[in-house]
């Protein structure tokens, strides 16, 4: 490491008192502004760093684990037995819901400031008939099964999503101060239009939208 001291020459040849001050900053700053590929080899091990010092991860491979990483939306008395957890006409929120449903957000305890990381990932699916209504007076109303990412209530990520059968992955990144953080990972379907197949032939509710196969990784990288 290369060092520069600075002095001052006043007159009648004697230095500035100033001067050790000098040299002692300009140590400091070299030492402060080392960047990583400077330091010496194996310098940051296990044995001198605590964990989560620079970063931490979150992670679900199965979400929520408890029903088979679909979603918790509940059925009402009529929904078909095939449906899963299915949201369907009648149970369908109308608005945003939590994946989890009815459940506490995911906790995202331990943050210490940074960078935030997230992903959510898994498999999607909008019952054919609800593409499009059966009569031809009617315009024809595609539904959309749609994702969004929610931290602290600050929305990060959001997307349409998809209409028929597919894998979907949402990500983003976000900046976020030290202290706890909660994310929710939520659904949205497109409402009903006239003439949608409310029932089937045996009265039971037929599925909207479903998602399965849900995970999801958050990684923090503080400063």
């Amino acid at each position: 490491m290369k060092k520069w001291t600075t002095r001052e020459v006043r007159d009648g040849a004697s230095v500035s008192p100033d001067s050790i001050n000098v040299e002692l900053h300009a140590q400091q700053s070299a030492i402060t502004t080392l960047d990583r590929e400077q330091l010496a080899t194996d310098f940051v091990d296990e044995n001198r760093l605590q964990n989560y010092a620079l970063h931490r991860v979150w992670h679900s491979p199965r979400y929520p684990a408890g029903d088979g990483e679909q979603q918790l939306q509940a059925a009402d008395a009529d929904t078909a037995g095939r449906a899963w957890l299915a949201v369907n006409a009648y149970n369908s929120p109308g608005a945003w819901f939590s994946a989890d449903y009815g459940n506490p957000p995911i906790s995202l305890d331990g943050f210490k400031g940074g960078n935030l990381f997230v992903e959510w990932s898994g498999n999607a699916y909008v019952f054919p008939p609800f593409a499009a209504t059966g009569d031809l007076p009617y315009p024809k109303n595609p539904k959309y099964l749609s994702f969004r990412i929610v931290i602290n209530g600050l929305v990060v990520a959001e997307r349409r999503g998809v209409s028929t059968h597919e894998h979907f992955r949402i990500f983003a990144a976000q900046n976020f101060p030290p202290g706890p953080l909660t994310m929710e990972l939520q659904l949205q379907v497109t409402g009903v239009g006239p003439n949608d197949p409310l029932e089937d032939v045996n009265s039971d509710d037929p599925p909207l939208g479903h998602v399965y196969g849900l995970k999801y990784l958050v990684v923090g990288r503080f400063r």
